[in-house]
């Protein structure tokens, strides 16, 4: 399956992008949120932040020599996943991975990394941190 991977940041005018950024911010009561750089929508809260291998960041290459820095979260429900999963070039051991992709825009975010085998632990995401809007 073919995914572009590639987001371009949509030219907008200054009423969409406030509005945007409205609707995007949560209620006094409500956890902060963390939204997609590419289109303002909510992805994941810093709540759901965890660490992997003792960590909550991590710096990786693929096999293109592209380098990413993600970030991992038990849960991103402003995710879709968009690849089958594979076991090929894992920066995980034991871990499979399939592409996540905004559930809004459909700019890839990173990730999801699911146990090769069960008992072996919990699935999280890793999302690219530059494509990430923090509170």
């Amino acid at each position: 399956m073919a995914v572009d991977l590639i987001c371009k940041k949509e030219v907008k005018t200054p009423e969409a992008e406030s509005a945007e950024q409205t609707a995007a911010q949560p209620d006094e009561k409500d956890d902060p949120v963390i939204v997609c750089r590419n289109c303002n929508s909510i992805v994941t809260k810093p709540r759901f932040q965890v660490e992997i291998d003792n960590r909550f960041s991590h710096t990786f290459a693929n096999p293109h020599g592209i380098v990413f820095e993600i970030g991992c979260f038990s849960k991103a429900d402003g995710c879709v996943k968009a690849s089958d999963t594979t076991d090929e070039f894992s920066w995980f051991n034991g871990y499979v991975w399939a592409i996540v992709l905004c559930r809004n825009c459909r700019c890839q975010l990173g990730w999801i990394f699911i146990p090769a085998r069960s008992g072996q632990g919990a699935s999280f995401f890793g999302l690219i941190l530059d494509q990430l809007v923090f509170p």
